[in-house]
């Protein structure tokens, strides 16, 4: 074919219109998907914001503070989930264990059946130096530990003072040692080691090992030595 015939061809108004309208026909199918597509994500994203839930803060009131009534029916309109959530938080009960430092083991008045020091013997066996105190409350009365320490020694019942047990304790920042002596046997809840608490029960009056009446024989030790019971007690302020 001549070139002029292929040029004249190629410029065919006919088939530039045709050209064009096609152009324009896929022009206008794109910006219709488009439109279509940005309004399906701004719906779905309307949506999502209209179902989640706001955020919300809530601040107990402070103890012993009223409620206002309106606060409460709302609470009570509320499904049991979200009222659960708006109801005021309940504080828990607790109990502190305060106690004294130091104490009498079968406490202060109980009567003395025997003072410290020289005496004269009550029985064949018994001895004429009394290294302790008797206090006699009676048969069964609770001993406890004088101050916070630690079980040394679990005497045995065969031993001139019977059941009997030792602890060692710092008060008023000097070490001691206290002895109960004899106590009923089986009476003593701890073991070597153990540690006890001031007004802890370590037993209970008996008459185990030589005596001649249920008592309590109680001493107390500083590096070894027996000291006199009654006037160290007072002047530690034992309750």
């Amino acid at each position: 074919m001549h070139p002029a015939l292929s040029r004249a061809a190629a410029l065919n108004p006919h088939r530039l219109r045709q050209q064009a309208l096609v152009a324009a026909a896929a022009l206008v199918a794109g910006g219709l998907l488009l439109s279509s597509s940005v309004s399906a994500t701004l719906a779905a994203a309307s949506e999502s914001a209209e179902r989640a839930p706001s955020a919300q803060i809530f601040i107990a009131a402070p103890e012993g503070a009223e409620v206002p009534d309106a606060a409460l029916a709302a609470a009570s309109a509320l499904p049991a989930d979200e009222a659960a959530v708006t109801t005021p938080p309940v504080r828990e009960e607790f109990t502190i264990d305060q106690r004294p430092p130091l104490v009498y083991p079968v406490g202060a008045g109980a009567p003395v059946g025997s003072g410290f020091g020289p005496r004269a013997a009550a029985c064949d066996a018994c001895s004429t130096l009394h290294y302790g105190v008797d206090w006699n409350p009676g048969y069964g009365t609770p001993v406890v530990s004088i101050a916070d320490g630690v079980v040394s020694l679990i005497g045995d019942p065969a031993n001139s003072l019977g059941v009997h047990l030792e602890i060692e304790h710092v008060v008023n920042g000097q070490a001691i040692t206290s002895v109960y002596a004899h106590l009923q046997a089986g009476s003593i809840p701890f073991r070597v080691g153990d540690r006890v608490r001031v007004g802890d029960q370590v037993g209970l009056v008996g008459t185990t090992g030589v005596t001649t009446a249920p008592h309590l024989h109680f001493e107390l030790r500083v590096g070894g030595t027996a000291i006199n019971p009654v006037p160290w007690m007072a002047a530690n302020g034992a309750q």
